[in-house]
């Protein structure tokens, strides 16, 4: 069986949240490993937003209110092909064998202002 998780997400919203909130809404939301690979990209922190944001409904739970936090989401970029990965947090991890998740697809797509997120999971 599969389950998917999609999110479309304004560049320009973003950027409001992320202009408002500043560190603080930086250093909740993504680890240090994914600032440091996007950098201060608008672009490349949207995306792992989205990513974030679809991975969570695969699992079911939203975020920061159902016990995944944002961080516990993990966006890596392959250094060779620049592919998004995905590591995720022992709990997060936990979430998805409970729901019976082991194997993940994830994509992201940038078109003009939006950013689109789609996640596919297969389950055991």
């Amino acid at each position: 069986m599969l389950r998917t998780g999609v999110d479309l997400l304004s560049l320009e919203r973003f950027a409001k949240v992320r202009d408002r909130f500043g560190e603080r809404f930086l250093n909740r939301v993504f680890t240090p490993l994914e600032r440091e690979q996007c950098g201060h990209s608008v672009q490349s922190l949207a995306g792992c937003f989205a990513l974030k944001e679809a991975v969570s409904k695969v699992l079911g739970t939203g975020l920061w209110r159902s016990g995944v936090a944002w961080q516990d989401i993990e966006i890596l970029r392959d250094q060779v092909t620049g592919e998004p990965g995905l590591r995720l947090s022992d709990h997060a991890r936990a979430v998805a064998e409970a729901r019976g998740v082991d194997t993940w697809s994830i994509s992201l797509s940038h078109d003009g202002p939006w950013v689109l997120a789609f996640v596919v999971a297969v389950r055991q």
